[in-house]
Order: C-alpha cells, then sequence, then structure tokens
C-alpha cells in the first residue's frame, strides 16, 4: 500500500497530524502499538484532570460551611472515582478513532518500524509493509525511571501504574517535585492521604522560574504536605508492612506507597532508525529543523521525541505544522509562545517569558502584578489567594508573557497568551471591556497596574 504520509504514533502529536495531514488532500496512514489518543489521553492528562476534578467536588464539600452550607456524613469511593476516570478515558480515545474514520485516515495497530527511508513494517499477529513519501515519527514519551527504584506496580509506582490503584495510599512519597510530581501530591492530599515530596532542588518546580516555586513550595506547606527539599533518594528498602526510603542526608522516610516521578524520557525504541541512518543526540531526542524535518529530508518528528516542549497542545502544534509543509506551506515552528499549566492547587500558568528570563536575556521589561485578594469575584468564590503577573516591554508595553497563580489559572492563561502572540499592548487590553465581576478582570486589572493607573490598588508612588 502506497501513502503520501504514515505518521508513527497515535498521541496528540500524530492524530492531529494525520488528521490534518489527510484535509489537505494527502493519503494517510496512521500507525500505533497500543491506544489511539496516546499518553495524554490514556495515561496522563485526561486521567489525572479527571481524578483531580473529583479532587476538587471533595473540596467543596469540605468547605461548604464557609458558604452557611452544613454536610455531614458524605463517603469517598475512589474505586468510583477510578471507574469514572476510565470511562472518560475510553470515550474520548474512542472518540479519537471516530475521527482518524471520519478524516479518511487509515488506521494499522501494531509496532511501525523503518526499512528505508519510504517503506515502513508494521508488526502486529501478521507482518505487513507499507511505503510512503514521508513519513512522520509521533512515538512520544514515557516516564523516566530509577535504577534502585524498579517499578513494581503495587507499592512502587510511576505516573502510568499510579492511575490504575483502587486504593489511596495512606502515606505517599512522592520521589520528585516537578510539576506531574506536584499534581500527584496535591491530588491525593485532597483525597486523604499524608503526602511527602523528595526533592533534589531547594524548592518545587524550579524550572518554571523562582516566583512560582516559592509560591507553590509556601503554598504546599501550609497544606501540611512534607517537603524533603535538597535531598535525593539513594534507597528504597522494605520495612515490614511500609518501605523505607532513605535519602541523601541519612533521613528515612516510611510511606506505603512510593511515586516516582522524575521526568519523561522520549521513546524511539522499536523505530529502528538505523535503518534510515538516523540517530538521536545525547538525550535520546531525534532532532529536527524549524520545518520540523529530521536529517533525512521525507521524514519528520514531533511531539515529545523531539524534546522542543514536552506538552500535548504543543505537540499537536507541531503536528499540524509537519502536515502543512509536507503540503508545502514552508511554516516554520514558534514556540515563544506555548502555555503551560499545573493543575495543582492552586493551579499555576504561565506563558511567554517571565520576568527573571526576560531580563536575563538582555530585554527591558517590567512586570505588573494584580492579586485576586482585590478582586470581588475571587473573594465571592471563596478563591482569593493568587494573583495576576503580566510581563510587558517597558518602553512600547508590548506584551511578553504571564504568570497566574490560583482559581482559573488555566482559563485565565488563554487571554495572556492571545495578546502575547498578537503583540498586543497593556493598552489594548484595558481598553477591551472586562465583563463583571468575572475573573478576568484580573488581567485588565493588572495591565492597568504597569501603567501605574489601577483603579482597585493604590498607584505607585501614592
Amino acid at each position: 500500500m502506497d501513502y503520501d504520509v504514515v505518521v508513527i504514533g497515535g498521541g496528540p502529536a500524530g492524530y492531529v497530524s494525520a488528521i490534518k495531514a489527510s484535509h489537505l488532500g494527502l493519503k494517510t496512514a496512521i500507525i500505533e502499538r497500543d491506544i489511539l489518543g496516546g499518553t495524554c489521553l490514556a495515561r496522563g492528562c485526561i486521567p489525572t484532570k479527571t481524578l483531580l476534578a473529583h479532587a476538587k467536588v471533595l473540596k467543596t464539600i469540605k468547605e461548604a460551611s464557609f458558604f452557611g452550607i452544613e454536610i455531614e456524613g458524605f463517603t469517598l469511593h475512589y474505586p468510583k472515582m477510578k471507574e469514572r476516570k476510565d470511562a472518560v478515558v475510553q470515550e474520548l480515545c474512542g472518540g479519537v478513532k471516530s475521527l482518524l474514520h471520519a478524516a479518511r485516515v487509515d488506521i494499522f495497530e501494531g509496532i511501525g518500524s523503518f526499512i528505508s527511508p519510504t517503506s515502513i513494517k508494521i508488526k502486529s499477529h501478521t507482518t505487513t509493509v507499507i511505503t510512503s513519501k514521508h513519513t512522520i515519527i509521533a512515538t512520544g514519551s514515557v516516564p523516566s525511571t530509577l535504577p534502585i527504584a524498579p517499578i513494581n506496580k503495587q507499592n512502587i509506582h510511576d505516573s502510568t501504574s499510579i492511575l490504575e490503584i483502587t486504593t489511596i495510599p495512606k502515606h505517599l512519597i512522592v520521589i520528585g517535585g516537578g510539576y506531574i510530581g506536584c499534581e500527584f501530591a496535591s491530588l491525593f492530599k485532597e483525597l486523604g492521604s499524608k503526602v511527602t515530596i523528595v526533592e533534589v532542588f531547594k524548592k518545587l518546580v524550579l524550572s518554571q522560574g523562582e516566583k512560582i516555586a516559592t509560591s507553590l513550595t509556601k503554598k504546599f506547606e501550609e497544606r501540611g504536605i512534607d517537603l524533603f527539599l535538597g535531598k535525593g533518594l539513594t534507597s528504597i528498602e522494605p520495612s515490614f508492612d511500609t518501605l523505607c526510603c532513605t535519602l541523601s542526608d541519612g533521613t528515612k522516610i516510611h510511606g506505603d506507597s512510593v511515586l516516582i516521578s522524575t521526568g519523561r524520557k522520549p521513546f524511539t525504541d522499536r523505530l529502528h532508525l538505523d535503518a534510515v541512518g538516523l540517530g538521536t543526540n545525547k538525550y535520546g531526542y531525534i532532532e529536527v529543523n524549524e520545518f520540523l524535518q529530521t536529517s533525512i529530508p521525507n521524514i519528520y518528528a514531533i511531539g515529545d521525541v523531539t524534546g522542543k516542549s514536552m506538552l500535548a497542545h504543543a505537540a499537536s502544534y507541531q503536528g499540524i505544522l509537519a502536515a502543512e509543509n509536507i503540503a508545502g506551506k514552508g511554516k516554520k515552528a514558534d514556540y515563544s509562545c506555548i502555555p503551560a499549566v499545573i493543575f495543582t492547587d492552586p493551579e499555576i500558568a504561565t506563558v511567554g517569558l517571565t520576568l527573571e528570563k526576560a531580563l536575563e536575556q538582555g530585554i527591558s521589561a517590567k512586570g505588573a502584578t494584580f492579586p485576586f485578594a482585590a478582586l470581588g469575584k475571587a473573594k465571592a468564590m471563596q478563591e482569593d489567594e493568587g494573583f495576576v503577573e503580566i510581563v510587558y516591554g517597558e518602553k512600547h508595553h508590548e506584551v511578553l508573557g504571564g504568570t497566574v497563580v490560583g482559581y482559573g489559572a488555566s482559563i485565565l492563561i488563554a487571554e495572556i497568551a492571545l495578546a502575547q502572540k498578537n503583540e498586543l499592548t497593556l493598552e489594548a487590553i484595558i481598553d477591551t471591556i472586562h465583563a463583571h465581576p468575572t475573573m478576568p478582570e484580573s488581567i485588565a486589572e493588572a495591565a492597568e497596574v504597569g501603567l501605574n493607573q489601577p483603579i482597585h490598588l493604590p498607584r505607585r508612588g501614592t
């Protein structure tokens, strides 16, 4: 069978790219060895956010008395939460298959590997060989592991296996304080687990910048999450009915479950890249140019395997771009305006440059912050912890990026992203009427702070 485009991998990079390629008139096939929808739908974004939605309902019940509502005798059924999570995943993964069928993309189940730059072998219960003018590699990533802590899926988990447990841990020890570890820590703390985080850096999510790291670290401490910062894990050993984690300073922590959350690594196994003379860099990523082409011109790579931005929406963006470039559009990838969200409590969202990064790059920039404590809607909802910060150019007031910490951060960051992408200024945001009372008002208020003309905060110098 001959195709214009064959996509290897059916995650948010691959299936989006396949649909786009077909829409552009290219005869397209997709190969998936596991579940259409990939890690995001089956083992990542969707299942974790479904469980976090359950935790949010639980938190609302616990805090109902703040609103004059007394609730007694409620019961948490975690197996039912898992059942709903599984149902959501199944529905959405089924939806991906339907979308591919509707786009007339041929679906092959099995392991795809290269025979040559234009020939691909698909191995399942039988072996099939197809040919393609162009191939897009979209095989994603898998959780990183630690040799001293092999995953047994019983009491030592990675971010995939922990989604399958049916009993809430009494004491969960999270190794790694990045965004994945912090999301699970936030989830299980709300569900009633004692939670401990071990992180080699001095603050949580430090890669997100000092301001966010400081804010989340402080909030987790206030929530009663035990933090062992600046320390690494040296061993895990059974100890009666618990696990004993020994840290680099000799500290011993006992818990019934351990989550290894030390990041993700690209998955290129079984592709037989050597068959086409294609390699990876020292970190295991497939290097691509600004058009998403590898060193083999008719082979493209997108998503986590490129290491450009290991986020589902960035992968989908790359997927669309790769399909368009195969169709002759000649579009260059731009990673300057990719929003990122950490679905902890509080939510954290960023886009573009932080003030630290802007100044490091020699940009004359400033940051304007508006606290939720001064926002009527946030007060009304008992969600007044948090802030919006807009980073802007000092001379022309153009939006360079932003940060939101607190309720609705994942929603609010979209307006800042839109402003940055379209080179809007603080004045443009202020001139846009924001409905009242709403959380997005905080963005306009932050812009007013930047111009030193706030209405709901005192002006600087007064």
